[in-house]
Formats: structure tokens, C-alpha cells, sequence
């Protein structure tokens, strides 16, 4: 059972996906929640979204500025 986490050209493959939420996903690769977009199947997920085994999830940074 495994998940494929896809970071700016660079492809993370997650195996413990038990209760795996996106929110576990940006903590376990050190990432803060406020500065990524999870996008699932084309559609944005958020945080409390349970991720199921073989999704593919596309993590966005996201741009703010003045």
C-alpha cells in the first residue's frame, strides 16, 4: 500500500498509509501546511482529506506577494 507524493518534479513514494491525511503528509516531509496546495485527481484536498492507497498527490506551492 502506497502513496506517491509528486514535490516540484520530484516524486516521494509514502508507504505507511494507515489514517494518512494530507496534513501527515506535509509533516512527515517537513513541509508547512500554510505554504502548499494539495491537488488529488485534478480536484484541491484539504488538510483533514484522508488519503487512500495508490493516490497520487500533486503538493503546489503556493505565491503570495504585493
Amino acid at each position: 500500500m502506497t502513496v506517491k507524493v509528486i514535490l516540484r518534479n520530484r516524486e516521494i513514494i509514502i508507504d505507511e498509509i494507515k489514517d494518512l491525511t494530507v496534513r501527515k503528509v506535509l509533516k512527515k516531509l517537513e513541509l508547512l501546511p500554510e505554504t502548499y496546495l494539495c491537488v488529488r485527481n485534478g480536484e484541491l484536498v484539504t488538510e483533514q482529506e484522508l488519503i487512500k492507497d495508490g493516490d497520487i498527490i500533486r503538493l503546489v506551492p503556493v505565491i503570495s506577494g504585493g
